[in-house]
């Protein structure tokens, strides 16, 4: 195991400080809160590493009190197993504190896997996340 340090040839050092740095920004998830609720983003992959930041962000949220969360999935191309298996802990946690969690954004792809594995009796999946914010805050009806 190399130790980043001044023996290391420059190259190296900067080698492997940047691959540290983008192992831990692999799980950063961004995010945002707008008025009463938060909007999540989970980035190209859920994968297990983004899947637990997407899982810890949540429980934050819970516990400050945001009841009402968005899951944008525009940049989201590929979910893998883990990713869904904790997504579904996301929102067994989100209405067992008595929250909304509304899926927004999703891609063809994205949509057919969800709906394939029954998630659309658990969560709800709007067009945009503009959709769900509003609908979230009671300013729109959503037509079933």
């Amino acid at each position: 195991m190399a130790v980043i340090g001044a023996g290391m040839m420059p190259a190296v050092r900067w080698l492997v400080c940047r691959l540290v740095r983008n192992a831990m920004n692999a799980a950063e998830i961004k995010s945002r809160l707008v008025e009463n609720a938060a909007v999540i983003y989970p980035g190209i992959y859920l994968n297990q590493l983004r899947g637990e930041s997407i899982e810890s962000q949540c429980q934050e949220l819970l516990a400050g009190g945001i009841r009402n969360i968005v899951i944008n999935f525009e940049e989201t191309e590929l979910i893998n197993s883990i990713g869904i298996s904790i997504l579904l802990g996301v929102i067994e946690s989100v209405n067992h504190s008595r929250g909304t969690l509304v899926l927004s954004n999703l891609n063809a792809s994205n949509r057919e896997l969800f709906e394939m594995l029954g998630l659309m009796s658990h969560v709800e999946m709007l067009d945009t996340e503009e959709v769900a914010l509003a609908k979230l805050s009671g300013r729109v009806e959503t037509v079933m």
